[in-house]
Order: C-alpha cells, then sequence, then structure tokens
C-alpha cells in the first residue's frame, strides 16, 4: 500500500551504524539540488528518547539478570526488548509521517539521519548481545515478532522512502566514545561492521527505493557531502 504525500516531496534516509558520520555529512550536504530545497531533520530520535524513557536496551535489560527466572528469560528479557525497539520504530516512523503532511509549496528533498531498516538492525544486534548474555536461543513467538520488526521496517522504506544512503565509518574512531545516553546500547561489536550492514539485504525494496553506498575509502567529509548531493539529483 503506497501513501498519498504531497508530490514536492521526496524523502531520503541515512542506514549505518552510531558514529558512521550520518548527520555530519547531511549538514554539509547543498542547500538546492537541481531545483529542489534539501532540508534535513536529524533530531527525532533525541526527542524521543527525551518524550518517552520506557524504550529498554541491553544494557539495562541485562543489569537485572539476577532477578530473572531462567524460565521466563523469552518472556521477560527477547519479548519485552523486541516490543520495545517496535514501539521506537513507530514512533520514529510517526514522526516521521508526520513531516510529510506539512506544506511543501516548492520541490523539495527531506534527509533524515536514520532509515526504518536501522531500528530492525538495531533489534538483531541486541537480540545477539541478549541470547549471548543469557544462553537462550529465542522461542517462535519471539521468533515471528522479529519478523513483525523487520515487515514494519520494509513497509515503512517502500512507502516513503525514495532512497537510502548506506553510510560507512569515515573514521577509525572508538564507538565506545560515543556513550551519550541515546547510544549505551550501541556499544558493542554486534552493532558495528557486517554485523550491521549485512542486514539491509534483510529487507526487500522496491525498484523505486534507490540505495547508494558511501564507502569507508571515503575519509574525507567534503568528498562526502559532494557524493550525497550529487546523487540525490538522481533521486
Amino acid at each position: 500500500m503506497q501513501f498519498n504525500r504531497n508530490e514536492n516531496l521526496k524523502i531520503v534516509g541515512f542506514f549505518g551504524q552510531s558514529g558512521a558520520g550520518k548527520t555530519t555529512i547531511i549538514r554539509n550536504v547543498d542547500k538546492k539540488v537541481n531545483g529542489q530545497i534539501v532540508l534535513q531533520n536529524t533530531g527525532i530520535i533525541r526527542y524521543l528518547f527525551k518524550k518517552n524513557n520506557n524504550y529498554k536496551n541491553p544494557v539495562d535489560i541485562i543489569s537485572k539478570k539476577d532477578s530473572i527466572p531462567p524460565e521466563k528469560i523469552n518472556e521477560l528479557v527477547y519479548e519485552k526488548y523486541i516490543r520495545s525497539q517496535m514501539q521506537l520504530l513507530n514512533d520514529w516512523s510517526t514522526e516521521m509521517f508526520l513531516s510529510t503532511l506539512e506544506h511543501y509549496l516548492t520541490p523539495s528533498i527531506l534527509l533524515l539521519d536514520r532509515s526504518p531498516v536501522d531500528f530492525y538492525v538495531i533489534t538483531l544486534g541486541g537480540l545477539k548481545v541478549l541470547t549471548k548474555e543469557f544462553g537462550v536461543e529465542l522461542n517462535s513467538d519471539n521468533q515471528h515478532l522479529l519478523e513483525i520488526n523487520r515487515k514494519i521496517a520494509e513497509d515503512n522504506t517502500n512507502n516513503f522512502f525514495d532512497a537510502v544512503f548506506i553510510t560507512k565509518p569515515w573514521n577509525n574512531g572508538n564507538i565506545n566514545t560515543l556513550c551519550d545516553g541515546v547510544r549505551d546500547q550501541y556499544l558493542a561489536e554486534e552493532y558495528t561492521g557486517e554485523n550491521w550492514y549485512s542486514h539491509y539485504k534483510d529487507v526487500n525494496l522496491i525498484h523505486e527505493v534507490k540505495s547508494f553506498v558511501i564507502g569507508e575509502d571515503v575519509t574525507d567529509l567534503q568528498k562526502r557531502a559532494k557524493f550525497v548531493s550529487a546523487k540525490l539529483t538522481e533521486v
């Protein structure tokens, strides 16, 4: 199902691990491309974390490990985590959808520093951390919930996005220096490298959604921004 939105608006997301430079790139992209105004919204995730403190992350869950009966791990750990991540995905998607309802009087491209696929991959990474810690496999009910999460990410990307920039890390900085409250749950190898980027192919995107890759070999910020500006002409 395709949702009708302002014909003047195109939506472009950035997919990638925490610290890959998504927001920094967006801030340096040309303000106008082929007569289209380039807009940006990089504050949704922080707004949500300030608004809602109910999102679960593996660090918090593991800290309460001793109080969780082994036979209840699927119910009290995995299910609660997956549902929390689905709430985060849905809340973010709602904020993104609301932005499509604004009046765009001139052709515009809206750049977002996340994509729905990111939230599915965050969920996968968190489950790897949790299953390693608790030593219990996901039951069939939680596998089904995870599939629902994947399908929501897939549908929301297909319904709303015109393109996604797969953004690889642009320097050798230590991800563990990024602990700032929002990124706490990302600080593990399960959230980096191919553990992150290989899952982009888990979603089946329609051909109208273009995918562009910003490679690790492009380490100059301005070159990254210019690459994005050039590719936006194809969107």
